[in-house]
């Protein structure tokens, strides 16, 4: 299969799709922060980190900024690149739909179970979907996790799958659109790719995201991060200290679930699919949120009513706080091409709530209704 390296086939959780899992091969170059911070070498370690970073008059992250350097390298990024199983549909596919996970997530977020795809969903609405391990994430490279893997870095390689797709190096597909779909830290990249690079992605959804991350220091210690080598050491045991998981299943509840408005097989499917994210990226996270003033085309927010990350647990007050992000982030877009929408019952982890079809099926009309 072209572009891909180690390709094998598989079919999505409710066979809508058919998709090809593979490497790519990214080659990405941009500025990093120097960050001023060593390997924590225990968990006790760790933990103050954090609890100093948000304590009363920190001076953590500026203390942490040593400078600039540039970064660059070819990084082996996995994913699945999914196409409708539908004959009819597959033949006349146009859209490729780049799906970007959070923090403690991996690809699989967009394909849990059937009734819990989003890949089938967009499959069965007649859309190509890629869904990718971000670096540090998966079967993705892990590289230094305080240095290397940051958020500046993200956004460079997910410009540099849009090439791509564009290009036509990748599956050897004629796509004639390129959108982006993403969640949580996910829909932060999303920003930055289209604040710095926005002719790379024809329509744009943000999943799970909100403009603002005044909640950041409740969501990370709710989070509890812990180093995940030490947390499980049967999956993470060889990566350095300074990569870390969600703590435990009430860490993971309390932040992206609410109860009870989700089934507990998927939710305990989510657990036990928690994944890597880094120190790198918690100290840069938002260095890549600027506005992506030259960007014209479609933008549609989703985000759970709950959603405890950007919203605090509520979405809709005192107003509804999606309706924020167009003219803060995205002024150049017009209204009759914008729309957000509020998943009822829903938390953060949008595609694990027992609502996610509304969601799938708000994003892929609002696709349709804009010619994609």
């Amino acid at each position: 299969m072209q572009g891909f390296r180690n390709a094998n086939l598989l079919n999505s959780a409710g066979k809508q799709a058919i998709c090809v899992n593979g490497d790519i091969s990214i080659s990405a170059s941009t500025t990093n922060a120097i960050l001023n911070l060593s390997s924590p070498t225990t968990q006790y370690n760790a933990t103050e980190i954090f609890q100093e970073l948000f304590q009363a008059g920190s001076t953590s992250i500026q203390r942490a900024l040593g400078g600039a350097r540039t970064v660059q390298g070819t990084y082996r990024i996995n994913g699945n690149l999914c196409v409708p199983a539908d004959p009819a549909k597959r033949s006349v596919v146009r859209t490729i739909e780049i799906l970007t996970h959070g923090v403690g997530l991996e690809k699989s977020y967009w394909d849990i179970a059937p009734g819990y795809s989003y890949v089938d969903d967009a499959a069965a609405a007649g859309y190509a979907t890629f869904a990718y391990d971000r670096l540090g994430v998966g079967q993705s490279d892990h590289p230094d996790p305080i240095q290397e893997v940051q958020a500046a870095l993200e956004v460079e390689i997910l410009h540099g799958l849009a090439q791509l797709f564009r290009a036509k190096k990748i599956g050897g597909h004629g796509f004639t659109s390129v959108v982006g779909v993403g969640h949580s830290f996910g829909s932060i990249l999303q920003v930055g790719a289209n604040s710095r690079y926005p002719k790379d992605f024809d329509g744009v959804v943000l999943t799970a995201f909100a403009n603002t991350l005044t909640n950041l220091p409740y969501t990370i210690l709710a989070n509890d991060p812990s180093i995940a080598a030490l947390n499980q050491p049967s999956r993470f045991g060889t990566l350095p200290y300074g990569y870390l998981v969600h703590n435990d299943a009430i860490a993971i509840q309390e932040v992206f679930f609410r109860y009870p408005y989700f089934d507990p097989a998927i939710f305990q499917n989510q657990v036990d699919r928690k994944d890597t994210y880094t120190f790198g990226e918690e100290f840069t996270i938002g260095a890549v949120l600027t506005a992506a003033t030259a960007y014209t085309g479609p933008l549609s927010v989703v985000t759970g009513v709950y959603d405890f990350p950007f919203c605090l647990g509520n979405c809709a007050y005192p107003d509804n706080q999606l309706a924020k992000v167009k003219p803060a982030l995205y002024p150049a877009v017009d209204s009759s091409k914008s729309d957000v929408y509020l998943v009822p019952e829903n938390g953060h982890y949008i595609n694990a709530h027992k609502s996610a079809g509304k969601a799938f099926a708000h994003i892929n009309g609002f696709l349709a209704k804009n010619g994609f």
